[in-house]
């Protein structure tokens, strides 16, 4: 079952928006799930597994149910886990780090390339505050029916609406619009998506 943090929590402030860092109350939870996640990662990109092997281990990183016909194909790295949720039939394809430590969420058919990067955390501007990891996490979602194209990576705070594409390589660090094909550094819109009725 998915955790869930209260508003006042170290986590509940950072989906709320606010700028912390390892100094902040609270800290040492975040720091065990950091740990914790690290370990099933491990486990899932170490030797062979069976796909219903997979799927568990992938129940117990995300806290949450995995449908069966969901993939993540090793290996993979994410954050926390349990801030990441799959939609139905959702595609990840190797070697993808996932620095979750807000929400990502992947609609229905979504599909993700080799060596994409898709980052909640953004780090303090004042040099001081970095020092302590001062960090602000925003989510990242992205919609039914996206394909992310090989080595991109997206930015905190970006929704990459339905049917879209990003081309490989492209670092999208701005809301997507529905239907629409973007590539490039910073992705600029090249197109739009033809869909078959």
């Amino acid at each position: 079952m998915r955790k869930d943090f209260p508003p006042g929590s170290f986590f509940g402030r950072i989906y709320a928006g606010e700028e912390l860092s390892t100094e902040d109350p609270g800290y040492q939870e975040f720091a065990e799930a950091l740990e914790r996640a690290r370990r099933i990662c491990e486990e899932y990109n170490t030797g062979y597994k069976t796909p219903d092997e997979r799927r568990e281990i992938l129940g117990r990183l995300l806290m949450d149910e995995v449908d069966e016909d969901a993939m993540i194909n090793p290996p993979f790295r994410c954050d926390l886990g349990f801030n990441l949720k799959l939609g139905k039939r959702a595609l990840i394809n190797s070697n993808c780090m996932f620095l979750d430590s807000n929400r990502i969420v992947l609609g229905d058919y979504v599909m993700i390339g080799p060596n994409v990067t898709i980052i909640t955390p953004d780090h303090s501007r004042d040099p001081r505050s970095r020092r302590a990891v001062g960090t602000v996490s925003r989510p990242v979602v992205i919609e039914d029916d996206v394909w992310i194209g090989a080595g991109s990576i997206i930015l905190p705070g970006v929704t990459i609406g339905r049917g879209s594409i990003v081309g490989a390589g492209s670092v999208v660090t701005k809301d997507v619009a529905p239907g629409t094909t973007v590539a490039g550094n910073p992705a600029k819109q090249i197109g739009v998506v033809r869909c078959s009725e």
